[in-house]
C-alpha cells in the first residue's frame, strides 16, 4: 500500500503543503524529465516553434528537462568547476572575507549549514559562493554605468567578492565567462519559453535587457563511511526556485530528486554533456500555472563530494509583469495579480530569510 507524507512550503499567502509518497525515489520516464537538443535554437522561426513544442510539453508536465546541444563548451564547464574547486579548497577564515554578509543582497559566501531553504527539514548541508547580475559584465547591457546609478540596489555593490578571491589567479575571468555565456543562453530559451506560450518570439525581449540572473558555485561534502540506508542531512531542502527558470550543471554524483506529478520523488539522473533546465514560480505565474515549477531537493549520499553549478534567470527588476494574454480565457482567468519581478524576488527571499536562524 502507498503511504504519503506531506512537505510544506513556504509561499507569500502562508504555507503550502504537497502530499509526498514515501516511498524511495525512482528513475524518471522518458516524459518526466525529457531530454531535448537545443541545435536549432537559433534556427528558423519554423525550427524554433518545433522546438519550443518539446520544451511546452516538458514545462506542463514536471517543469524539469535536460538540453544538450546548448552552446556552453565543455572546457569552459570543466574551467569553472576548476575554480569551484579551488575556491571551497580554501581555508574557512579566507572564504568569509567574501561572506554574504558584506553584500547588500546575496552575493559572496554562504558557510556549510548557513541556510535551510526548508524550515521542517534540515539544515541544508552545503557551502556556496554566488555572484549575481552586473550590467559592466552583460555583453548586450547599452549603458551599464546608467543602470548602476538608477538602482543600486539591484546593480553593483558586489566587488568584494572579487577582490577578496583574486589570488585565485584565474577566478574572475573563468567565473565571469561561464556566467555570461549561461546568459547568452538563457536569452535564447526564453525566447523559446514565450513560442511555447502562444506568444510572439520577442514577447519577453524587454524585460531581458538586464535580467535578474545569479550564479553559484555549490560543494556538498560527501558523508564518509556512508552504510545501505543510512539517514543524512538534506544538501539542499524540498523547495521551488523563485525566478523564471534555472539552468543547472550537476557533476556525476547524483542527489537531485524531483516531485513528481504522481508525487513521488524521482531521480534527476545526471547525464553527460547536459544541462537541467527547470521552471521557476514567475513563470507558473505568467503562465497562469500552465508551466509547472515543481519541488525539488538534493542529497548527498555519497562518501565523496558533490558539485553544481546553478544560473537563475528572470527578467529586468523594475519590470511589472502579468499573466500571459495566451493563457487568459473565459474559463481560465488570470489567476495572479501583476507584480514587479524585483520586488517579486525581495519578498520571496525575505520570507525565505525570516526569522534569521544561527549559522
Amino acid at each position: 500500500m502507498q503511504m504519503y507524507t506531506y512537505v510544506e512550503l513556504l509561499t507569500l499567502k502562508g504555507p503550502e503543503y504537497r502530499r509526498v509518497s514515501t516511498a524511495p525515489p525512482r528513475p524518471p520516464t522518458d516524459g518526466e524529465i525529457p531530454l531535448i537538443d537545443l541545435t536549432n535554437i537559433d534556427g528558423t522561426l519554423e525550427e524554433k516553434k518545433a522546438l519550443a513544442v518539446k520544451v511546452k510539453a516538458a514545462a506542463e508536465n514536471t517543469g524539469f528537462f535536460y538540453v544538450h546541444n546548448h552552446g556552453i563548451s565543455e572546457q569552459l564547464i570543466q574551467r569553472a568547476l576548476s575554480q569551484a574547486k579551488a575556491f571551497f579548497a580554501q581555508p574557512t577564515t579566507q572564504k568569509e572575507k567574501v561572506s554574504f554578509r558584506n553584500s547588500g543582497a546575496s552575493s559572496g559566501y554562504h558557510g556549510l549549514g548557513s541556510t535551510q531553504i526548508n524550515r521542517t527539514e534540515t539544515r541544508d548541508q552545503k557551502e556556496t559562493f554566488s555572484m549575481r547580475y552586473d550590467p559592466r559584465m552583460d555583453p548586450e547591457c547599452l549603458d551599464p554605468q546608467a543602470l548602476m546609478e538608477k538602482d543600486e540596489r539591484n546593480f553593483g555593490g558586489d566587488d568584494f567578492i572579487w577582490d577578496g578571491t583574486n589570488h585565485l589567479l584565474e577566478f574572475h575571468d573563468v567565473t565571469v565567462t561561464f556566467w555570461q555565456h549561461r546568459l547568452e543562453l538563457a536569452r535564447k530559451l526564453v525566447r523559446i519559453f514565450a513560442l511555447a506560450l502562444g506568444e510572439r518570439e520577442d514577447y519577453f525581449d524587454s524585460v531581458t535587457t538586464h535580467p535578474g540572473a545569479d550564479a553559484l558555485y555549490v560543494h556538498y561534502p560527501g558523508t564518509p563511511n556512508i552504510t545501505t540506508g543510512q539517514t543524512v542531512d538534506a544538501g539542499l531542502g524540498s523547495h521551488t526556485d523563485i525566478q523564471c527558470f534555472t539552468l543547472l550543471w550537476q557533476d556525476m554524483s547524483g542527489g537531485l530528486q524531483v516531485l513528481s506529478a504522481q508525487d513521488e520523488w524521482i531521480d534527476a539522473r545526471p547525464i553527460e554533456g547536459t544541462l537541467v533546465v527547470n521552471i521557476a514560480d514567475f513563470l507558473q505565474r505568467l503562465s497562469n500555472n500552465r508551466f509547472k515549477s515543481t519541488v525539488h531537493r538534493v542529497y548527498n549520499r555519497k562518501s565523496a563530494s558533490r558539485y553544481s553549478m546553478p544560473f537563475f534567470f528572470g527578467f529586468n527588476p523594475e519590470s511589472v509583469c502579468k499573466v500571459a494574454p495566451s493563457c487568459i480565457d473565459e474559463a481560465h482567468p488570470a489567476l495572479y495579480e501583476p507584480i514587479s519581478c524585483g520586488k517579486w524576488h525581495r519578498e520571496r527571499l525575505a520570507l525565505a530569510r525570516a526569522p534569521e536562524q544561527p549559522a
